[in-house]
């Protein structure tokens, strides 16, 4: 696994902080989450450094603190990567795999941004800790149940929507009050299941037909209500084509 750009010194207090304020460990006490606070280190990564590999073992946990980690397998014999979710600040990277026990990662990790700071957490340990917290274990259980449910949701939309609605609601989730950043297209195509010069041709679409602005790979949302219709929240005809 690749040296990581910097380890910062243990700081059990912002772990603490870190790990309560967590979806996953939400309802469990400070006096159970303390043990874990201990054990954990701070990590800070640049764009497109990897955390893990498929088929790496899984011996830590890791909890974004800031920026975000892309978490893809490669599919069609190494032409075409997958997104199957994007962590972001206090979101656990590969949870249900680490808690899951000793099976390697079934999936690639990257970092996302520059700088973006994971908090790591001996796997092992935090095994043990939440099978031996009820509160905590609860906690967990009900946290990687509703992860699952979204990666399936989004399995679904990759195979069964078509380009537009998904670029569509990307832009509503990320640029509908403030200019956004956008992606590479190569990043973005990732994103969406497709390719960069498809996503290329589509924004310029929702350029041309002004549902965004688009300047210097900052877009707004200008025209919310027709790309709410292409992402399938409402109903009427279609004003853009979407291949795939």
């Amino acid at each position: 696994m690749p040296t990581p750009t910097a380890l910062n010194p243990a700081d059990p207090a912002r772990a603490l902080e870190l790990l309560s304020r967590s979806p996953v460990f939400r309802g469990a006490s400070p006096a159970d989450l303390q043990p874990l606070a201990a054990l954990g280190t701070f990590r800070t990564l640049r764009r497109g450094e990897v955390l893990f590999r498929a088929g790496d073992a899984l011996d830590t946990l890791f909890l974004v603190s800031s920026g975000s980690v892309r978490v893809y397998r490669v599919v069609r014999g190494g032409t075409r990567e997958l997104t199957l979710h994007v962590e972001g600040p206090r979101q656990l990277v590969a949870g249900v795999g680490v808690l899951g026990g000793s099976d390697p990662a079934p999936a690639h990790a990257v970092a996302l941004q520059t700088p973006t700071e994971v908090l790591c957490l001996p796997a092992a340990a935090v095994r043990e800790q939440v099978f031996g917290t009820p509160a905590l274990a609860a906690a967990v259980i009900a946290a990687l149940a509703r992860r699952q449910a979204e990666l399936l949701a989004r399995l679904e939309g990759l195979v069964f929507s078509e380009l537009g609605e998904r670029l569509a609601a990307y832009l509503l989730e990320h640029a509908a009050d403030d200019p956004h950043a956008l992606p590479t297209n190569s990043d973005l195509a990732a994103l969406l299941g497709t390719v960069p010069e498809l996503v290329s041709r589509k924004l310029g679409e929702f350029y041309r037909l002004g549902l965004i602005q688009l300047e210097r790979r900052r877009v707004r949302v200008l025209d919310r209500p027709e790309l709410e219709r292409l992402a399938g929240r409402t109903g009427g005809e279609g004003r853009a084509s979407d291949p795939r």
